[in-house]
């Protein structure tokens, strides 16, 4: 007998009290352990509230407060259909408006009495995440009981409570978006058929049971089987693309029914199991079907479709093990005609619905194949794990004992004639979605729950062979044994990289406050949907609802704002416009082209070639992020350039990687010519000016990494001309005569390229203009950007016609300064044209010196914010009397001839320079004048 053994005999309180924490020690932990999860969850609230308003983290949860109000407008019903986005044609909301959205409106009706303000519901969306998170933990910890005991349960709410994985930034308060919900129905549906088969194996219900009616007998597994099947339907109703749970669930069936035929075991009960399951979630999910085809990002047929194909296959796979055991057909002929029925089929599909045999392969590939495209590469959830170094970052060590734990029951399945259904049900989950975070990061929320119920599994099962139990008393090596075990799960949490505290503080980010900024600016200076270029209220009701229509006809005076696809919720949010993409990333095949258009015919014609007669795309907005190419900056013009066809990202920039201050290597970006004709580039850095060169030149030097790689560094084995450092990657000239001549003798360098400065001069446009942006600058002192307002929008608009006359066969410039009070800053918009033999020239220009209170959202257009504080300046050098002489001459331009209201044109005559000499005022200028010096002049 052991001494804790005799000192509990002796102390008979002690004994009773030890065996009362033993039977209900898990009930204060995991409250403990609900009570953090939450409590970190929620302890950023208030950063979310800014100004009184709620900002939310992120794109997707926009559009759920979105789906949500409406909800709480029509309740119970979701948006069919919104013409809010994807203009020119709308859309249905597919993946959003789903249980998750209908849950939280519910809430926020009970909590504002039947009539929640804006307010109500954006607090309650707010704090939805950290709520369905932590409930995440209940079916972890019954996951975890049933394969590890209580100890197993309570060690996979702790791996679940400290991980810092994705889930919890996902369940973090202000990131509202469904996939947290996700998380919580996918487990309960796992939880579900676990105990489905569970009961099923215990009460071995056969068909012979259903002729007879045995209602008794089968009430238990129909009952559970039923349960399942809902909880699996409620998942696909929160997130429709869910089907690769049927798929997982469509492998566990098949594995296990072959392991139990081959194991000499009936594997009837576990298909009646299954079928029941699978049937009750095709039948719910019958009910959702908003889309008569087959698609996996709407309530379609593919879901039931699939449940059905997976009940079937379990019907099936029973009748073969029943005809197969009366005709005593050798044990592995069964799984050798399965596995033969399936490929028959598959080839069958195959030749028969190549179609749909192509749907099914691609999307398998896109979820589990391990194979990204180049445009899901641009989606940051969408794009690969970098390396399993990330899963050790956020669940430390109970990646490997998961490991164990899942290689040990996968040897159990095969090696033992009684091994629990269940316990392969965990696995082939834990491999499914191991593989799919694989190929898609995203989908690592879904990982920290195998990783956690398997943990349990092993810490449970280790203890059980300790034999703890306080009937035979506690020995110390018994303790250290478990402390030990639990230190090396839970201790690695907080030793590497972020702990859970620190990854629990977050806020919305400074991303949508910079937008919201000009957003703001948008829905208050531009004309409402319907209103352009009449004025009055909207005519697109905003919580409207819309009958499900392919394309959406809008009308006369609704318009789109063309963004990245990105913005497109915030557009639709904050603005109440309607944005041409969105993040559904819809759109992107207008987007992205007339972003890296290398000139305003071809944008201008993408955007006529999508537009309806009567409804235009009116505005652009674009923010740094779009115009930035270092993708280590958060830059995004990658994105754009990767999805328009025939052109990648190296057709507009290049990497350099240079020394950092810490001894490490830096990326850098240069741009090429291409990149500043883009009409991102044209837009964001230049607002539509037109800009010349300037004397800077980037210099590289191609290297070779130690593995035989090349890149591109710094210069620092090159012979540099006399006053020219080495080392320098970028060198200021004094002329571009200097800064040429040292590109030719220099192959390893470029005219132009970094920051505001291309290599040969980007000519002006004339039908797009700067009205207003965010006052916040990401780059306030930096010299890549002379502006570098968070977020610009700028208006498409006709454009003024000036006339004039000068000398002939000249070129004349002209140049207007303008001011954006939302940053305080000028810029000067510069075009030049030429004359022709008579003198005679013609501009369009975008933006008007005068005129800016005679046309506002009353009449239909825009406030103009960014203004003149010039009157257009003309110069030009040319002939008078023979003698070579600049030219002048100024005009004003209405705000009525640039938005077409006054067809009239603006009129202007170059003068010769007047100059004054002594005493006498001459109209003729005495000395020759140079073009730098009328451009100057301009």
């Amino acid at each position: 007998m052991s001494q804790s053994r005799g000192y509990l005999d002796d102390n008979p309180e002690l004994e009773s009290a030890l065996e009362w924490a033993e039977r209900w020690y898990h009930v204060p932990v995991l409250l403990v352990l609900l009570g953090f999860m939450l409590w970190n969850r929620v302890r950023s609230w208030q950063n979310f509230i800014v100004d009184g308003e709620v900002l939310f983290s992120g794109n997707d949860a926009w559009y759920h407060y979105r789906s949500t109000q409406y909800v709480v407008d029509h309740w119970p019903a979701t948006m069919p259909f919104d013409p809010w986005t994807y203009f020119p044609y709308g859309t249905s909301t597919g993946q959003f408006g789903t249980l998750f959205d209908q849950i939280v409106a519910t809430v926020a009706l009970i909590v504002g009495l039947g009539s929640p303000s804006d307010q109500t519901v954006a607090m309650t969306l707010l704090f939805a995440p950290p709520v369905f998170g932590t409930l995440v933990a209940i079916p972890t910890y019954l996951i975890g009981r049933r394969l590890g005991d209580r100890i197993g349960g309570v060690t996979a709410v702790t791996v679940l409570a400290f991980s810092t994985g994705t889930l919890l930034r996902r369940s973090i308060v202000g990131f509202s978006d469904h996939q947290v919900a996700e998380a919580l129905f996918q487990v309960l549906g796992v939880l579900g058929v676990m105990v489905a088969v569970s009961v099923a194996a215990r009460d071995k219900p056969i068909y012979e049971q259903f002729l007879e009616r045995d209602i008794d007998a089968l009430r238990d597994t129909i009952s559970w089987s039923m349960l399942a099947g809902v909880a699996i339907a409620m998942y696909l109703w929160v997130w429709p693309p869910g089907v690769l749970l049927l798929g997982i669930l469509g492998v566990f069936f098949l594995l296990r029914l072959c392991l139990e035929y081959v194991h000499d075991s009936s594997p009837e009960h576990t298909a009646i199991a299954g079928a029941i399951t699978m049937a009750t979630a095709a039948v719910v999910s019958v009910s959702r079907i908003n889309v008569l085809e087959i698609t996996a990002t709407s309530q379609s047929l593919l879901q039931p479709g699939l449940a059905l194909a997976v009940g079937f296959g379990c019907v099936f796979m029973a009748w073969l093990a029943r005809f197969m055991e009366q005709r005593e057909y050798g044990q592995y002929v069964y799984p050798a005609t399965v596995f033969g029925v399936l490929a028959f089929g598959a080839v069958l599909m195959a030749v028969l619905t190549p179609d749909l045999w192509s749907f099914f392969t691609n999307n398998v590939m896109r979820v589990i194949g391990l194979t990204t495209s180049e445009t899901a590469n641009t989606v940051g959830e969408a794009s690969p794990l970098p390396g399993a170094g990330v899963l050790f970052e956020a669940h430390g060590f109970a990646v490997i004992v998961a490991a164990i734990g899942g290689l040990f029951l996968l040897g159990k399945q095969f090696l033992s004639n009684d091994a629990p259904a269940e316990e392969l049900l965990v696995v082939v989950w834990a491999l499914f979605i191991l593989l799919a975070t694989f190929t898609q990061r995203r989908f690592a929320y879904y990982l920290v729950a195998p990783i956690a119920v398997l943990s349990g599994m092993f810490v449970g099962r280790f203890i059980r062979w300790f034999d703890f139990s306080a009937d035979d008393g506690i020995e110390y090596y018994q303790v250290m044994t478990i402390l030990t075990v639990l230190l090396v799960i839970v201790v690695p949490l907080f030793a590497f990289g972020t702990t859970p505290v620190e990854a629990g503080s977050t806020g919305p980010g400074p991303s949508i406050q910079g937008w919201d900024e000009s957003l703001q600016w948008m829905e208050g200076n531009t004309p409402a949907e319907g209103a352009y270029g009449s004025g009055g209220d909207a005519t697109l009701e905003y919580y409207g609802t819309y009958d499900r229509q392919e394309d959406f006809d809008y009308q006369e005076g609704q318009y789109g704002v063309l963004s990245w696809w990105d913005y497109g919720h915030w557009i639709t949010t904050r603005a109440e416009r309607v944005p041409n993409a969105n993040p559904f990333q819809q759109g992107t095949e207008t987007v992205a082209p007339f972003l890296v258009a290398q000139n305003e015919t071809q944008a201008n014609s993408i955007l006529d070639s999508a537009d309806e007669d009567d409804a235009k795309t009116r505005y652009v907005a674009v923010d740094w992020k779009m115009a930035e190419t270092n993708g280590n900056l958060n830059g995004k013009f990658f994105a754009p350039a990767t999805y328009a066809d025939g052109v990648g990202p190296g057709d507009y920039y290049s990497r350099m990687y240079i020394q950092s201050q810490d001894g490490g290597a830096r990326q850098i970006t240069f741009q090429q010519q291409a990149y500043y004709e883009t009409m991102t580039a044209r837009l964001y850095r230049f607002h539509g000016s037109a800009k010349n060169p300037q004397p800077v030149v980037v210099d590289w030097e191609n290297k070779q990494t130690r593995q035989g790689g090349q890149y591109r560094g710094a210069p620092t084995n090159e012979q540099e001309p006399e006053g020219q450092q080495q080392g320098r990657v970028i060198r200021q000239f004094e002329s571009m005569e200097q800064a040429r001549q040292y590109v030719e003798e220099d192959a390893t360098s470029q005219v132009g390229g970094f920051g505001d400065n291309p290599s040969e001069r980007v000519s002006a446009m004339e039908h797009y203009r700067l009205v207003g942006s965010s006052e916040t600058e990401a780059f306030p002192n930096n010299p890549r950007y002379q502006s570098s307002a968070w977020a610009k929008i700028f208006e498409r608009v006709p454009g003024a016609t000036i006339e004039g006359t000068g000398p002939a066969n000249a070129t004349v410039r002209t140049a207007v300064q303008m001011r954006n009070p939302a940053t305080n800053k000028t810029f000067v918009y510069r075009q030049r044209t030429q004359t022709d033999q008579n003198g005679n020239f013609e501009m369009t220009v975008p933006y008007s010196t005068t005129g800016y209170d005679d046309w506002g959202t009353d009449e239909g257009y825009t406030n103009v914010s960014v203004r003149a504080e010039t009157q257009y300046q003309f110069s030009a050098v040319g002939a008078n009397n023979g003698t070579r002489t600049g030219f002048t001459g100024a005009t004003e331009v209405t705000e009525g001839q640039v938005i077409g209201q006054d067809a009239a044109a603006a009129t202007v005559e170059l003068e010769p320079v007047t100059i004054q000499q002594g005493n006498e005022t001459s109209g003729e200028s005495r000395a020759p004048m140079t073009e730098d010096a009328a451009e100057a002049g301009a």
